[in-house]
């Protein structure tokens, strides 16, 4: 079975981009993966390949990684906090919420975007 290298979906008002990540060279840079958001014209841009949770607005656009739900081993940071993130998307809103397991205990972050 074949997956596509990019996926572009449509939720409510959103387009929400998916992308593994191997492809944002160098890894985890805000302008290469706004280079990747820009190409496939989307409002979210959900990529991985880190392992390490990260949400962030650029250029009035979000940027989610949510990590990896096991904390495997990242070559950039050996310290990876197992993290998941489930959104809820509301009209113009998302809200994103991030599970982090912080020693035994899970910690959960709410974040907010609204599209422009």
């Amino acid at each position: 079975m074949s997956y596509p290298e990019l996926k572009v979906v449509t939720v409510g008002q959103f387009r929400i981009g998916l992308c593994h990540g191997h492809q944002v060279v160098p890894w985890d840079d805000t302008e290469s993966l706004a280079l990747i958001q820009r190409q496939l014209d989307v409002d979210i841009l959900i990529t991985g390949h880190t392992h390490k949770f990260q949400a962030f607005e650029h250029e009035e656009k979000f940027y989610i990684n949510p990590g990896s739900i096991t904390g495997a081993y990242s070559p950039l940071d050996s310290k990876v906090a197992p993290s998941f993130v489930l959104l809820d998307i509301q009209q113009s809103t998302v809200i994103a919420y991030v599970y982090q397991l912080v020693g035994e205990e899970v910690k959960v972050e709410r974040i907010e975007y609204k599209k422009c």
